[in-house]
């Protein structure tokens, strides 16, 4: 007895005899194919289906583990350059921030001290790039020294370089050069995102002393987060700049698409693995958390075939095989089975490699036994 992945029915063998003369004597050989027999109303009954090889696209396909991070400039650690006291936070964990947003309000002694030592370079610069100014004209004249102008031009050049500096720094607090200069000095200091974002994490609270060296708070731009994920070495030849991956987010079946923009050169020494990265095509209604692990498929190579349905293919002592339809009439069909080679699996269908075949089952829905 011999099973067959096919259709629970009643069948017959049509029994094809050759014959071949030698010697003047005929000899009568068997011919082992069988035609498996299907009536029509057994056909329609069961919902079986007759179709013809499709051209598709395959995709192999490199399975791996990752984590979702923000890129290098789309996460930002908030500190203060100067020291001081928490006087206000102004946002929580999880609010959306815009570019330039006042996140908390320092105050202290340092924020006075930094808005009179601007003041104080200002007016040090003015007089020093006066004396410079003049220093060279009557230096064209041959009134003063080489050495003097060269004097005048350093402290103008040094001041002008401390102005700039303490600019910068009042800028980073929030605070307005030009408004300073007329006067109006504020007791506070702000520190704002410099990018726009979502908060992640608060670390400093009302009254807490506030330093230089330790971030107060940290921004994640969710618009641009990138896919970190390792490839062990006896794969990463596989991996190229430019696939396309896919990724499949925790918990639902949608599915969200990048490329690689990066593979490793140095495997890590624990499990020899290479860390690569992929950009994040992200559609709107998709939520992205940094930190989240995900798994995601590396598109490896694109292959154009021809392909049935896996429910068309069966196996049998690891080999494959297909029924084609070899005659029909109105009582029935007649099937025969066709061994196959076939090639990449993907989703619900399978490669094949013999474009010629036509008249396919494609689906059955019992097992049968056949004796013969």
């Amino acid at each position: 007895m011999k099973k067959i992945s096919f259709i629970s029915l009643t069948i017959f063998a049509v029994i094809l005899v050759s014959c071949s003369a030698k010697n003047n004597q005929s000899e009568e050989n068997q011919i082992a194919d069988s035609l498996i027999a299907v009536s029509a109303e057994q056909f329609k009954a069961m919902n079986m289906a007759i179709g013809n090889p499709v051209k598709v696209t395959f995709a192999s396909d490199l399975t791996v583990q990752g984590i979702i991070e923000p890129s290098p400039n789309a996460k930002a650690y908030i500190s203060s350059p100067i020291g001081g006291v928490i006087k206000m936070v102004k946002v929580t964990s999880s609010s959306p921030v815009k570019r330039g947003q006042v996140l908390i309000v320092i105050e202290g002694p340092e924020v006075m001290n930094a808005q009179t030592a601007f003041v104080e370079a200002f007016n040090q610069h003015l007089v020093a790039k006066s004396n410079y100014e003049r220093l060279a004209q009557l230096a064209q004249n041959g009134i003063t020294s080489q050495r003097e102008l060269i004097q005048a031009e350093g402290e103008y050049r040094i001041l002008d370089a401390k102005l700039h500096s303490y600019k910068i720094l009042l800028t980073r607090i929030g605070l307005n050069p030009d408004v300073i200069l007329k006067g109006d000095f504020s007791g506070d200091a702000y520190l704002v995102s410099p990018i726009e974002g979502v908060v992640s994490r608060i670390e400093t609270a009302m009254g807490k002393p506030v330093t230089t060296d330790e971030p107060v708070a940290e921004v994640i731009d969710h618009k641009n987060l990138l896919l970190k994920f390792y490839v062990f070495m006896n794969q990463v030849n596989l991996v190229k700049l430019g696939q396309k991956v896919e990724i499949v987010l925790p918990g639902s079946t949608n599915t969200i698409y990048g490329n690689v923009i990066s593979v490793g050169l140095d495997a890590n020494t624990e499990n020899k693995a290479v860390e690569c990265f992929a950009s994040i095509s992200q559609p709107s209604n998709a939520v992205l958390v940094s930190g989240m692990r995900v798994s995601a498929k590396v598109i490896t190579e694109i292959v154009n075939g021809w392909a049935l349905p896996v429910t068309a293919l069966h196996e049998s002592d690891n080999d494959h095989h297909v029924f084609a339809l070899k005659k029909s009439d109105s009582h029935g069909y007649w099937f025969k089975k066709v061994p196959l080679q076939v090639g990449l699996v993907q989703d619900t269908i399978v490669q094949i490699f013999d474009s010629t075949l036509t008249n396919v089952l494609l689906r059955g829905e019992h097992e049968l036994t056949i004796e013969q």
